[in-house]
């Protein structure tokens, strides 16, 4: 099981409307991606957050199933439509 965390890092000028938006974009790749398994989004509830206040997670089979994540079009306006909203994003992928 390969894991896709995403921490998100919204600009100051972007509203929570935007992030609503743009996480119900991000859970919605589930049934445009047939490769994920699940998607969990939300705000990160600790205090120690480093400005990464959103995130979230994907589950992926095996690492054939996320290799074909990123180059999916479904995921590329969702990808821009982040980089957008986000001063940065941060990526971490666990194998287990």
């Amino acid at each position: 099981m390969i894991n896709h965390v995403v921490l998100l890092q919204p600009k100051t000028e972007t509203t929570a409307e935007q992030i609503a938006i743009a996480l119900r974009h991000v859970a919605s790749l589930k049934e445009a991606i047939p490769e994920i398994v699940s998607v969990t989004t939300g705000r990160n509830m600790s205090a120690n957050h480093q400005g990464y206040t959103y995130g979230f997670v994907m589950r992926f089979a095996d690492g054939e199933s996320f290799s074909a994540y990123a180059p999916h079009p479904a995921h590329q306006p969702v990808s821009q439509e982040l980089q957008a909203i986000c001063e940065s994003i941060i990526d971490f992928d666990l194998d287990g």
